[in-house]
């Protein structure tokens, strides 16, 4: 069995994973549901869907740990899933009540957004109670950060399969049985999740106690620079990340209309979503299975592999026929989804092993902000950059950015690693000997 397999022969870890399974392909085909129930509804106002959320992920991010630093882990996992199957619903009581709105879509958008800064953080701080070696750590990370990338592939193929049965608004009902279930395996596994960890965080009271609540992630990353870096580095990159996965991709399949065995158009993009998938995949399954001698450098191999990637997409679009331009994007979309495990499988597991306890939430959460601003401010700048240079320009410049995160990244964190041995090898002897 594959080490990062290992996990699932502890009952706990399997009924937590199968409940996260439920609720990540749901909050998929959520994603799905509501972009094609905004565009019915509303027609060209369905970018606010997803743009608020980002808004929502900031604010609720940032002030969140005022009110979840007072609770414990596992009481907030539990009270994110049960308002998340609220929100789900929220818009199916209204198709039936009053007819289906924008704002109901937005409204729900909104809540699931800001719930999942209250799941995620609280997740992975329970993650050393549930497996406390670093080992077993770095497994569980990696089978967690695969199954929320498998689910971006089986989200649109269950709501392809879903909807000969039934119409689109229940794909939201689906969702809220998801998050349901997710809760229920929670409650199940509640004993082992909350397993040596301590008391909520005390705050002091009025505005002193809200400041630090607010402030906490970001002191916790200057207290451990090297962490921190990291942690700040892959918040960053997601916005590039996602303007030449998300935007980019769409834009020049749209324009450029590749063809490879009769496949084209939606066909065609769903290929290259499906090759950086794949590679997605595979890429977890290693980054959780594989101990790497030298953590930090190579993490930010896989930037650099994603790099390349996302600029052979754009590269591939200039210089290649037609007839085999298809096959060429897949190949820069495996590459681009291979790269990214490397980097966040043992980023996580290093925040784990750094910090401790409700401390893990608060950095997690700080990260979560970062990510959030990133993202929104550039899905504001590619829209500027797609009508200044063109899509394919864009994907190259992003793909190039990441490339040269990467290369820097690797260069300083090898010098770094090579100084810690030599420390660790030649210690500095204590005076008088």
């Amino acid at each position: 069995m594959l080490p990062v397999f290992r996990p699932l022969q502890d009952r706990a870890v399997l009924t937590v994973w199968s409940g996260l399974c439920t609720s990540t392909i749901g909050e998929d085909l959520f994603r799905v549901a509501s972009v094609w129930l905004a565009v019915e509804v509303a027609g060209n106002m369905v970018g606010l869907v997803t743009g608020v959320q980002y808004v929502a992920m900031l604010v609720a991010g940032l002030f969140g740990g005022v009110l979840f630093d007072r609770w414990r882990p596992v009481q907030a996992m539990l009270v994110s899933r049960w308002w998340s199957a609220a929100f789900c619903l929220l818009p199916v009581i209204g198709y039936y009540v009053s007819g289906l709105s924008i704002t109901l879509l937005i409204i729900s958008s909104v809540g699931l957004a800001s719930l999942r800064m209250v799941f995620s953080p609280a997740l992975q701080s329970t993650i050393p109670t549930l497996v406390p070696d670093r080992n077993s750590q770095q497994a569980i990370n990696g089978l967690f950060d695969a199954t929320y990338r498998i689910a971006r592939l089986v989200g649109p193929m269950v709501a392809a399969l879903l909807h000969l049965f039934m119409p689109v608004i229940h794909f939201l009902t689906a969702t809220a049985i998801g998050f349901l279930v997710s809760g229920a395996a929670i409650r199940a596994a509640r004993e082992r999740l909350e397993g040596g960890l301590g008391d909520p965080v005390r705050m002091q009271p009025g505005l002193r106690g809200a400041w630090e609540a607010v402030t906490a992630g970001f002191r916790l990353m200057l207290s451990e620079p090297v962490t921190g870096a990291l942690l700040l580095t892959n918040a960053l990159m997601n916005g590039p990340w996602m303007v030449a996965l998300s935007l980019a991709i769409a834009l020049i399949v749209t324009e450029y209309r590749p063809t490879f065995l009769g496949f084209g158009d939606l066909a065609a993009y769903a290929l290259v979503m499906g090759a950086y998938g794949v590679g997605d995949f595979t890429g977890s399954i290693i980054a959780g299975s594989v101990r790497f001698r030298n953590p930090l450098s190579t993490m930010f191999l896989g930037y650099i592999v994603m790099g390349i990637g996302f600029a052979w997409l754009a590269v591939a679009v200039w210089l290649l026929p037609a007839s085999v331009l298809l096959p060429a994007m897949m190949i820069g979309g495996l590459l681009g989804g291979l790269g990214g495990p490397f980097y966040f499988v043992p980023m996580i597991t290093r925040m784990q092993t750094v910090f401790h306890g409700h401390d893990i939430a608060r950095v997690f959460r700080f990260r979560l902000v970062v990510m959030a601003a990133g993202m929104l401010l550039c899905s504001v700048i590619a829209t500027w950059c797609f009508e200044l240079m063109g899509a394919v320009a864009t994907q190259l410049a992003c793909g190039i950015l990441i490339l040269a995160v990467g290369i820097a990244g690797h260069i300083l964190c090898r010098r770094h690693e090579r100084r810690e041995r030599r420390g660790t090898a030649d210690p500095v002897p204590t005076p008088g000997k």
